[in-house]
């Protein structure tokens, strides 16, 4: 079994959520959210999945949103629906949203949250709805969005992200598979493999230590750090825009294949 349960924080609505099923570990989150900001955080302490889903409004559609939220858990798989905003209704801001409000301490099924606000260090600020999401070690993430981007921070084993108009932003993970049409495409740490795209936007991956990367950006550059440890073949294409790769020149290790169709291609 489950719980859920409908609060009121700071006189804005929020619902939050923690399994009580027993089971405890990694789980798969299956999050859809057609407008808003979610953010992820994997904390090695946790056991089981918390999820926190809120409005900068206090009534109105987002706000209805966040109230209408369908959470709920079997077994290793969580799924968090948000209903639809009206388009007309949503802020103007789009990006990822950092920060969160000071919140009283709640208890909820024996968990407590307390002050709990996700990463960052600033108000809510926002009319749409947020996600925040907190999952134990070895987790996964599916991520669907039309107007609304995604942050993880942590250590994902795995993350799938489609965003229509939006970003997708992950610290570390193992496996990638990430679409922004209109938005970038930004990671800290990839151990596995990765395969990106963004149309109309950048990709951009801090440090490289895979086995397979295929990264494309058809309005906007590629630049990606290669790890010494990664190894197996790195395809990188831009329609319009540069490409730069960094720790590839001199590697026999590795099969890289770069290919700009109005930029350059520069490997270090």
């Amino acid at each position: 079994m489950t719980g859920t349960e409908l609060t009121k924080q700071d006189r804005n609505p929020e619902k939050m959520f923690v399994s009580t099923d027993g089971y405890t570990g990694p789980v798969l989150a299956d999050i859809t959210c057609p407008e808003g900001m979610v953010h992820v955080t994997v904390d090695p302490a946790a056991t089981v999945a918390r999820v926190q889903v809120r409005s900068g409004a206090q009534k109105g559609p987002a706000a209805e949103a966040a109230k209408n939220t369908r959470i709920h858990q079997t077994a290793e798989r969580l799924t968090i629906v948000v209903p639809p905003v009206p388009a007309q209704q949503l802020n103007n801001r789009g990006g990822v949203f950092v920060g969160g409000n000071s919140y009283s301490t709640i208890q909820i099924n024996g968990v407590v949250f307390n002050n709990y606000s996700g990463q960052g260090a600033s108000g809510v600020g926002s009319t749409g709805v947020e996600v925040l999401v907190t999952l134990p070690a070895g987790s996964g993430i599916k991520y669907v969005s039309e107007n609304g981007s995604i942050y993880t921070y942590g250590i994902l084993a795995a993350l799938k992200a489609e965003a229509t108009n939006g970003s997708v932003k992950a610290e570390t993970v193992g496996r990638l598979e990430a679409e922004a049409y209109n938005g970038s495409v930004k990671v800290g740490t990839v151990t596995e493999w990765i395969d990106a795209e963004a149309s109309n936007g950048s990709v951009k991956v801090d440090n490289y230590a895979g086995s397979e990367a295929r990264i494309r950006a058809g309005n906007g550059s590629v630049a990606m750090t290669v790890a010494p440890s990664a190894t197996g073949r790195i395809v990188a294409k831009s329609g319009n825009g540069s490409i730069k790769l960094y720790g590839v020149r001199g590697r026999s290790d590795l099969d890289v294949q770069a290919s700009a169709g109005n930029g350059t291609v520069k490997k270090f």
